[in-house]
């Protein structure tokens, strides 16, 4: 086996284990159940805002630290706050416990993208990094698919009864946490971390560079002089120039904006899908019955497929990409949209699996392509900047749309905003894809 197989089997394990959570697809039940005995509205609102900033701040640590500290010990540190916020969701714990555990859950969120900085660190061809993100991202689904239907089979056992979900939890994340420490580490070295990107040569970066090594040579005695000072200004500066460098490249910065909006409103998905199916069960005469863990399940394994199916697929993605991510998020648009329609589960659970399928598939790509033109010491950069970006766009929402709702958004309506801001997207790609078809011809005639 290669080396960038044993990597990526080692990745995709751990986001197996890391996914592998039954109480998921039930956890706003549990929340509002015996056990919890929260109200809907609390569980939409001060569970989801708290959660939302927590893991905010968390990323702003995670990507001003995790390219210095070479990800491992970011990975083990999220992953065992992860695993304390579930033990405290066990048994019958108190509002203050809940709320303390929102905080840790957001922490999965920064794990993933962590654990996918992590791969490509370790891995030297570059060529390899869209089946291996199709591989990793298939694990993820698989896990998220056996969690689920394990959630739905201790339900059903059970009458019913969700006091066990939070322990399977648990269990999972101290899978998680062991794999994890069992992670090869990344080698730090120099000729990568000072390797030159494609687009350090820009007049921006020239001018930065030129203007920063002559403020160097001037001040040259006083930083020899201030020893204490100097590694907190390296750093800052180090970062500062990593920045600009990764960003500089047209394919990064395209892709990173739609990753900032399109993340964004995928975990507005993930954060109030739960939330509507309770609603819509909740409506005076419907008779639906919760087969949530069974959706969950249906949807993340289209979503594993998909997955790595698209990472074997030989494309030429700098030609093809932005028309293709233009035709995801218009079909994913549509299909978020279509939920504010639906009155009955059944219909509710179709759009969701088809929104799982062209979800994965698409971010795979995005995962590719942005990771493809970085350095090797910009990934947690980059990568985690998009995610604090997103999480940022999510915070703002959350404002607008939960905690305060200024426009008075009802629950179903909230998926017609969301699954706006995908139409906008793809609106947005589709116009990219014209204007470059157009210059490109004019350059053709020339």
């Amino acid at each position: 086996m290669k080396e960038w197989q044993k990597t990526t089997y080692m990745v995709a394990i751990y986001l197996f284990f890391l996914e592998l959570r039954p109480l998921e697809p039930f956890l706003t039940a549990y929340l509002t159940g015996p056990d919890a005995d929260l109200s809907l509205n609390e569980v939409a609102t001060v569970m989801e805002y708290i959660k939302t900033y927590s893991s905010l701040l968390l990323s702003v640590l995670m990507f001003m630290t995790a390219d210095y500290l070479l990800y491992k010990p970011n990975i083990i540190f999220l992953t065992v706050c992860s695993c304390v916020s579930y033990f405290l969701m066990t048994g019958a714990p108190s509002v203050a416990q809940l709320r303390v555990s929102s905080c840790g859950i957001g922490a999965i969120y920064s794990c993933d993208m962590i654990a996918f900085c992590y791969l490509y660190a370790k891995i030297e061809d570059v060529e390899q990094f869209q089946m291996a993100t199709g591989i990793v991202s298939a694990a993820i689904q698989l896990g998220k698919v056996v969690g689920d239907f394990s959630a739905q089979t201790i339900v059903n056992m059970t009458g019913g009864i969700y006091t066990l979900l939070p322990y399977c939890n648990v269990f999972s994340l101290l899978l998680a946490t062991t794999w994890a420490c069992l992670f090869p580490s990344v080698e730090q070295n120099n000729d990568k971390l000072n390797s030159k990107g494609p687009y350090e040569d820009s007049p921006l970066l020239k001018h930065g560079v030129e203007s920063k090594t002559k403020h160097f040579k001037q001040n040259k005695n006083k930083i020899e002089l201030d020893e204490e000072y100097k590694p907190v200004v390296f750093f800052s500066k180090k970062i500062w120039m990593n920045f600009k460098s990764s960003y500089s490249n047209p394919v990064v910065l395209k892709k990173s904006l739609w990753y900032i909006v399109g993340m964004a409103a995928y975990i507005l998905v993930l954060a109030n899908i739960n939330v509507l199916y309770s609603y819509v069960v909740k409506k005076p005469g419907n008779h639906d019955v919760l087969s949530n863990g069974l959706a969950e399940a249906i949807a993340t394994l289209c979503g594993a497929a998909s997955s790595y199916l698209i990472g074997k697929v030989q494309c030429d993605w700098a030609r093809y990409g932005d028309m293709f991510t233009a035709f995801c998020s218009i079909v994913m648009g549509v299909l978020i949209m279509s939920c504010y329609l639906y009155d009955e589960l059944i219909f509710i659970y179709l759009a969701y699996i088809l929104f799982g399928l062209v979800c994965q598939m698409h971010f795979v790509i995005i995962y590719t392509e942005i990771a493809k033109h970085l350095k090797r010491q910009c990934y947690s950069l980059v990568i985690e900047f998009n995610y604090f970006g997103s999480l940022t766009v999510v915070t703002i929402l959350t404002l607008f749309i939960i905690q305060y709702n200024f426009m008075n958004i009802s629950i179903p309506g909230r998926f017609l905003f969301i699954g706006g801001l995908f139409f906008m997207l793809g609106i947005i790609f589709m116009f990219i894809c014209i204007l470059e078809i157009r210059k490109n011809k004019t350059l053709y005639r020339l």
